[in-house]
């Protein structure tokens, strides 16, 4: 009797220990430093819920709906995957509403306690700050402060501390901000080292934010430019492609306001009739375009109507791509499923095309300085549509060197600007801005 009770208390201690184990092995990989490696990245076509999307608003960018409309629609209606769908495949929305978007999401995923989906926005919002060229250094900065100060709600204060340092550089460094606004963003920076616990740098920030607000002379050397906007010319009528694309407005629209009239509670539920007329008119308007485009981009001589047709069949692949995984929670087109892969390779090609057109236009401009500009805007563009997982068949490392050559024309000449740099960490990049007498220091460039 003795020795089964003693066997029984073994038995139950060893699945105490192991409940203990279990608990603890939990916490380690759900521990906010690991969600928020500042290092680890993946495309945010990657980190999307199939399953969380909502039909009410799901189907609204195929209705004729401009993305940043149904963007708007989504986050009205707290239909927070839905938003972050379009935000991850949608290549019509300018990188300023993405932004805005992005940040708005990491509020709201922390507040319904996604942690990880929240972090992922706040990341992707960092990183679109720092490289795309349509955003002003104020801007950034902004983007910098508030993704920081929602990392810290979050717990991930590495990842707070990577991107509060990349505030720290640009309001020391950049020439576009005025005196008021870099004594400002000085304090306000200090102010997120000193809740990160980081006294010193706290000091040095409240001390430069003071010699900013005393200057004698305005601090801002450089005015905002206007991002380079490749010249597009007027799509070819087609009216085989026009009708196609009204045949699939109407019936995702059909789609679209059954599921309001009647919401289902799975996509299981989904009135399958209507989901096959609209996965007809899809096949339907997508033999129409690639006719199209196959014939017209080998017609056409005229480069700003090449990018246009490019630029179209960029999209109509973004839509394409997106209904091959799954991306709309039903599979409008069971048949594309199996060759996802393929879409996204044809969608690389496309935009590899665009780009070199881009860069031609960009390399013609009559001014030195003004080529050069306009080339590292190109460029930066390749990098973010590479990290966003559209562009993928082009290596990161070999428009690094590229934008390396442009920067160090740029040093050369003096240009006012901060420029795009690179920390590598075990095979990982991070992408940061800094001044000319900083570039290329890797991580001796940032604050200590």
């Amino acid at each position: 009797m003795k020795r089964a009770i003693s066997l029984l208390f073994f038995l139950g201690g060893c699945l105490l220990l192991t409940i203990g184990l279990a608990v603890v092995g939990v916490a380690f990989v759900w521990r906010p430093g690991d969600v928020a490696d500042a290092f680890g990245w993946k495309p945010p076509l990657e980190r999307v819920d199939n399953r969380a999307l909502a039909p009410a608003t799901v189907f609204l960018p195929l209705t004729g709906m401009d993305a940043a409309n149904a963007l708007s629609n989504a986050l009205d209606e707290a239909h927070l995957e839905n938003a972050f769908v379009l935000i991850a495949y949608d290549p019509t929305l300018s990188d300023p509403t993405r932004l805005g978007a992005l940040l708005q999401l990491g509020t709201r995923y922390a507040a319904a306690k996604n942690t990880r989906k929240a972090v992922t926005c706040y990341q992707a919002a960092a990183l679109l700050a720092t490289i795309s060229p349509a955003l002003s250094d104020p801007a950034r900065e902004d983007t910098y402060l508030q993704v920081s100060a929602g990392l810290r709600a979050l717990g991930a204060r590495d990842a707070a501390r990577w991107v509060t340092d990349q505030a720290y550089l640009v309001a020391q460094h950049s020439p576009a901000l005025r005196r008021e606004v870099r004594a400002r963003r000085l304090a306000q920076v200090a102010d997120s080292y000193e809740q990160l616990g980081l006294t010193a740098l706290a000091v040095q920030a409240r001390t430069l934010s003071s010699e900013a607000a005393s200057a004698p002379s305005e601090t801002a050397v450089a005015t905002a430019r206007a991002p380079f906007s490749p010249a597009a010319g007027k799509l070819p009528a087609a009216k085989e492609v026009d009708d196609a694309l009204q045949a699939r407005i109407a019936a995702a629209r059909q789609l679209s306001e059954d599921v309001v009239n009647v919401p289902p509670k799975s996509a299981a539920d989904l009135p399958q009739d209507l989901l096959t007329q609209l996965g007809d008119a899809l096949l339907q308007e997508d033999s129409a375009r690639l006719a199209y485009y196959d014939q017209q981009i080998v017609r056409t001589q005229d480069p700003a109507v090449q990018i246009a047709l490019l630029r179209d069949k960029a999209y109509w692949l973004a839509l394409k791509y997106r209904i091959a995984r799954g991306a709309f929670g039903a599979d409008l087109v069971p048949e594309w499923k199996q060759d996802a892969a393929v879409f996204a390779d044809t969608w690389g090609e496309v935009w590899g095309d665009l780009f070199r057109l881009y860069e031609t236009q960009a390399t013609a401009l009559p001014k030195a300085q003004d080529m050069t500009l306009a080339t590292e805007d190109v460029i930066r563009q390749e990098l973010l549509a590479a990290r966003w997982g559209w562009y993928n068949i082009v290596s990161e490392t070999d428009l690094r060197a590229a934008l390396e050559d442009v920067n160090q024309k740029l040093r050369d000449a003096s240009a006012a600007s901060l420029r795009l740099d690179v920390l590598t960490r075990s095979g990982k990049t991070m992408y940061f801005l800094v001044p000319d007498d900083l570039y290329g220091a890797g991580e001796n460039a940032l604050p200590k």
